[in-house]
């Protein structure tokens, strides 16, 4: 193993874009925060790390730490109506067998683990998730320190996630078939942008 694969979960592995951006205006929208109410609102958050743009538009910690809450038992409930991306099992598996599995999410842990386990997806060595840390950078920088002298990659699908590999010293991996279109993650120039999760494969090539 000389390769260790650092996958953001929503977007990239499973298509949970209806169900969280939902539930999260909702919960916005609960902490009076009304000028995230559409698709636009929701997916700028994403052009940089989550928290930090939900910092940046005045909230406060406890009305973030709400809005989490609200966004894990929302997951849970709805878990039934998430489905994994088509391609994603089968290269995983794949990938599993020669390199390092890890998720770094603004999810929560035990959110993205429960849905993994349900749908026997049991590739991953570790998952960190947003309570972990909200920062990706240092959940990433974490990683390399607990598996020191390997390849690097960090595989999103939002500018925000690009700007943070780059930031933390990884390759990054921008997917096509997530939040952000193939535009807006060109603008951050990603090493590499692939369209199918068999490209992966061909990337660590």
């Amino acid at each position: 193993m000389n390769n260790v694969l650092i996958f953001d979960y929503d977007g990239v592995l499973v298509d949970s874009f209806d169900i969280f951006m939902n539930n999260f205006i909702k919960a916005c929208k609960q902490q009076g925060f009304e000028s995230i109410a559409t698709k636009k609102d929701f997916l700028k958050l994403f052009e940089n790390n989550m928290y930090e743009s939900m910092f940046a538009m005045g909230m406060t910690k406890d009305q973030i730490l709400k809005i989490v809450y609200f966004m894990r038992d929302a997951l849970t409930e709805n878990q039934d109506k998430i489905r994994v991306f088509e391609g994603i099992t089968e290269n995983l598996e794949k990938l599993s067998k020669d390199n390092k599995l890890v998720i770094v999410t603004s999810n929560e842990t035990n959110v993205v683990n429960d849905f993994l386990k349900s749908r026997n997806l049991t590739f991953f060595d570790e998952i960190i998730g947003s309570d972990k840390a909200p920062s990706k950078i240092e959940k990433i920088n974490k990683i390399k320190e607990k598996y020191p002298n390997q390849k690097y990659f960090y595989i999103g699908d939002t500018k925000g996630d690009i700007i943070e590999g780059k930031k933390a010293g990884v390759k990054t991996v921008a997917v096509s078939w997530g939040w952000h279109k193939k535009e807006q993650l060109e603008e951050e120039k990603p090493d590499f942008i692939i369209d199918f999760p068999s490209e992966i494969k061909k990337v660590l090539e």
